[in-house]
């Protein structure tokens, strides 16, 4: 974490480190007890360069696409179906697209057919009764969740590990960005398309009234939270109604006391909420709450963004995925903001520039159509994809070089910038973690809890039962 974060982000230059180094050292993980998303890294890492020819077709697969052409083999265009958790019009989608025509432009003959599907419950239910029903999309959005797990102990899901050793790509990686998606058993079954952190975002003209700074601990949050509403501010705005925002704030005390340890013996049913990690979480909810915009628990991340860009709200919690609303070009005139990580508490267990950092949601691949030709267009994308989603600016899941700075805007190179700084351990989140039935009881009762109409102890009672009765 940058111990203050209070830069007004403007249009003056920064002098940036445009490669993205670092991010630990280490081995990757190979069993669940390695594996955390701490995943201790390899720094062996190749550099994908935005200004790069692309890698091409194999020849053996462009010369059996050019006999289809003359007539000499099927003839037909070979249809990819993708059902994708993200909005047609995300840039990963866009940047697949483009990687698409790029790869047929060099003797491919892939049509890749997206069904879109961004509401992320529906999805969910959409894809298990896909797969249920014995119609598995060729390619998928997938977390690193106990139901992944699951698939891969079936041989459902194409082993990602085998496929970049195969073609010589996995030191490109990322490794935080990697290992993310593995489950907790060490398999890797998705690959990422994207390289987030998160950050929660303040209005500076907001703190300067208040007489306040960026916080560099929870002790510090909670009492700026306090001089806000003092002046009449309010602190919050929050997507309480979609859940993972109220997540993240309650995984936050457990993170700094033990990293992902107390997680990950949550799952395994070896803690409880009732530890000191969890009641630490719960009564940090109990008081952070009370900050939060009215109507907190129905309010959608959209609604929640809008309340900060329009002035209404001192803070809001995101990750860099709606990093191109803050930008000079994009951010309300007159609005001006900053933003800080994670902050950490007494006697932490994890560093400062340890926090929200990860793939996003990963593709699988259905192993029963991953032939040859289907497995040289994804080898394409691998080795492809990073420059040009890079240059739509955005941090991606490899590492990747400009040496040219000026199409990008300055707070893109500042979190880029940050993002190689980040150490061995990265948060990981409780949604992906825990069972689809603990993370609904957990979000049934946490607007409760923040509302003071649930206590502490009563919260921690109810998650407790939740696990006991989903213990694997």
């Amino acid at each position: 974490m940058r111990s203050k974060q209070m830069q007004r982000i403007g249009a003056a230059g920064l002098v940036t480190a445009l490669l993205l180094s670092g991010c630990g050292t280490g081995s990757t993980v190979s069993n669940a007890s390695q594996r955390e998303t701490e995943t201790k890294t390899e720094t062996k890492t190749e550099e994908r360069t935005v200004s790069g020819e692309e890698t091409g077709v194999s020849s053996a697969v462009a010369a059996e696409n050019t006999a289809d052409s003359e007539g000499t083999g099927s003839g037909k265009v070979r249809e990819i179906h993708y059902f994708s958790s993200r909005s047609a019009s995300d840039d990963t989608m866009v940047t697949l697209q483009e990687i698409t025509d790029d790869y047929n432009s060099q003797g491919g003959n892939i049509k890749l057919v997206i069904d879109s599907n961004a509401d992320r419950s529906s999805y969910d239910q959409k894809l298990r009764t896909m797969i249920a029903g014995g119609q598995m999309p060729d390619m998928f959005d997938l977390d690193a969740t106990p139901y992944a797990e699951e698939l891969g102990e079936q041989g459902m899901l194409t082993d990602m590990d085998a496929f970049l050793d195969e073609i010589g790509e996995k030191d490109s990686y990322i490794p935080l960005a990697l290992n993310y998606g593995r489950t907790s058993d060490g398999k890797l079954y998705t690959l990422p398309l994207e390289f987030s952190t998160e950050m929660i975002w303040y209005n500076t003209d907001m703190f300067e009234k208040a007489g306040i700074e960026a916080p560099e601990t929870l002790d510090d949050l909670l009492a700026d939270c306090k001089a806000l509403q003092e002046k009449g501010y309010t602190p919050f705005g929050i997507g309480g109604g979609d859940g993972w925002p109220l997540l993240r704030l309650l995984a936050t005390y457990p993170f700094r006391m033990t990293g992902n340890e107390f997680l990950n013996q949550l799952a395994s049913g070896k803690a409880k909420m009732t530890d000191p990690a969890g009641v630490a979480a719960s009564e940090f909810m109990a008081q952070i709450g009370q900050y939060f915009q009215p109507g907190f628990s129905t309010t959608d991340v959209a609604t929640g963004l809008n309340l900060f860009l329009s002035g209404k709200t001192a803070m809001y919690p995101t990750g860099t995925w709606e990093l191109n609303y803050f930008t000079d070009e994009n951010r309300p005139k007159g609005l001006h903001v900053g933003y800080f990580y994670m902050p950490t508490c007494e006697g932490a267990a994890t560093k400062s520039n340890e926090y929200w950092a990860f793939g996003g949601i990963g593709l699988a691949v259905n192993p029963k159509s991953f032939d040859k030709q289907y497995k040289d267009y994804l080898s394409y994308i691998v080795k492809n994809y990073s420059p040009a989603y890079f240059a739509h600016q955005h941090l991606a899941p490899q590492k990747v070089k400009t040496e040219d700075t000026g199409n990008f805007d300055p707070l893109f190179l500042q979190v880029m910038e940050d993002a190689g700084k980040i150490g061995d351990t990265a948060a990981r989140p409780w949604d992906v973690v825990l069972s689809e039935d603990v993370i609904a009881v957990i979000n049934d009762n946490l607007p409760g809890l923040c509302m003071g109409e649930e206590t502490p102890e009563d919260f921690e009672s109810v998650v407790d039962e939740a696990l006991q009765d989903n213990a694997r």
